[in-house]
């Protein structure tokens, strides 16, 4: 209800407003520079950069953690949100948004794209009364994002396969942003290209070494010349013999008076190990992702283990799933939303191992605000039935208010003691039994 009188006048209102700054046509997507090449000697795209390990790791970690979520519509009711699973768009997000994705491919395909061009893009196909009927992703590089030099209203300019392009409404377009100043995100890959470029070379660099390896890294220095037929023998004879992963740290025999000179360095020395382990740090501080998340392990422990499990759900994982719901409220059901919105819900990734989530249930169960079935549904099991939604707690319990009263009296009639209701049965003494004795042999002696 007051999103729509929000929105009436908002429109009422939109004749009296005026903007005066004017923003260009294709909104930039980076400020910083756009040579691929970097100062390793190493070009980097955003489809060379998943050819290193650590890229890959926070790429997939990232984008299947946000695809694997339970995607709903919802709705506040008396008790809470509920589910509106009858709801078309809770089956595009939930189930199937188009005849050829399904949810999970959907938003890990949008998340990846987010993270190495800045931006995911997605048509919104709607029926004919308006009404969101499939979502078809569109790769970012087919996809610019622009402005009406005229309105100042942003649209979306794609370029087919044949060539020609069209032109899409912002309305029409899901547009998932990510990191950036603007209307688009910005490409992470081009501004992390040194890094990433020096992991490149590093990897180039290992490959070739043990490619190119022999047991020491040299040159062959023969006393007596020989003639390059004989040249051409000995050198092919050499890399037969202690060239390739296979023939490395082999002992060299040589001939003809022939000497050995080394002239290079070993892997150890080169510390081809540690620069290794320093770039998978250096690249997960760019997408956001704990070491321990990409099988970088050096510094996580037992003890530690699942309060960072906890931590990256918070600082890595919620914003993506942000920017998913935000997108959707605001496309998926336009003014008349009716209260409506979209929830990832996030709980499972939040979970503990078995002792700590028993004794979280045992917690929530005993002040009363979880019933068993609630804590079989949580953890995927079959609830036991009516009796199962009745919640308990210790008979024990009081409010602040009711602390230091005093207890109230019995009242009498049923279930009081009829000694206690009768005067005539109560001894001043406190002794009820033995006046009630007393009083019978009395009467006995008279």
């Amino acid at each position: 209800m007051l999103d729509r009188v929000r929105d009436a006048f908002a429109s009422g209102f939109s004749i009296l407003a005026q903007r005066l700054a004017t923003e260009p046509r294709y909104a930039e997507a980076s400020r910083v520079s756009t040579s691929q090449r970097t100062l390793a000697g190493v070009a980097i795209t955003p489809d060379t950069a998943v050819t290193v390990a650590t890229v890959w790791a926070c790429l997939r970690y990232l984008s299947q953690t946000v695809a694997v979520l339970p995607w709903h519509v919802m709705r506040d009711g008396k008790n809470g949100a509920e589910i509106q699973k009858r709801h078309t768009v809770d089956y595009l997000i939930s189930k199937r948004p188009n005849p050829e994705w399904s949810s999970f491919q959907f938003r890990e395909t949008l998340t990846h794209w987010a993270l190495r061009w800045g931006n995911g893009y997605a048509e919104i196909e709607v029926d004919q009364v308006g009404r969101p009927f499939a979502l078809w992703p569109i790769h970012p590089e087919r996809t610019a994002c622009c402005r009406d030099p005229d309105t100042g209203l942003l649209f979306y300019e794609v370029t087919n396969g044949s060539g020609s392009k069209v032109e899409i409404d912002a309305a029409r377009m899901y547009h998932l942003r990510g990191f950036g100043e603007g209307p688009v995100g910005v490409n992470v890959i081009q501004y992390a290209g040194q890094s990433i470029g020096w992991a490149r070379a590093a990897q180039l660099f290992g490959a070739a070494f043990f490619g190119n390896g022999a047991n020491v890294s040299g040159v062959v220095i023969n006393k007596k010349p020989l003639k390059e037929a004989g040249l051409r023998i000995q050198k092919a004879e050499f890399e037969q013999l202690y060239k390739g992963v296979r023939n490395a740290h082999k002992t060299a025999h040589l001939d003809n008076d022939a000497d050995w000179k080394r002239i290079g360095l070993n892997a150890q020395e080169t510390q081809l190990i540690e620069v290794h382990q320093y770039l998978v740090e250096e690249i997960c501080r760019w997408f956001g992702v704990p070491p321990h998340k990409v099988m970088h392990l050096l510094r996580a422990t037992f003890s530690n283990i699942e309060h960072q499990a906890i931590e990256v759900v918070v600082d890595s994982v919620s914003p993506w799933v942000k920017r998913f719901e935000d997108e959707a409220d605001y496309k998926l059901f336009g003014q008349n939303r009716s209260s409506l919105y979209t929830k990832m819900n996030m709980r499972a990734l939040m979970r503990g191992d078995a002792k700590t989530r028993g004794e979280y249930y045992k917690l929530m169960r005993e002040v009363g605000a979880y019933s068993a079935n609630r804590i079989l549904e949580l953890e995927d099991e079959n609830t036991i039935g009516p009796d199962g939604d009745k919640r308990v707690m210790q008979s024990q319990y009081t409010t602040l208010e009711k602390i230091g009263e005093e207890p109230p009296k019995p009242a009498a009639g049923a279930g009081a003691d009829p000694n206690a209701a009768d005067p005539s049965h109560s001894d001043p003494d406190g002794d009820t039994a033995n006046h009630s004795t007393a009083n019978i042999l009395a009467e006995i002696d008279g």
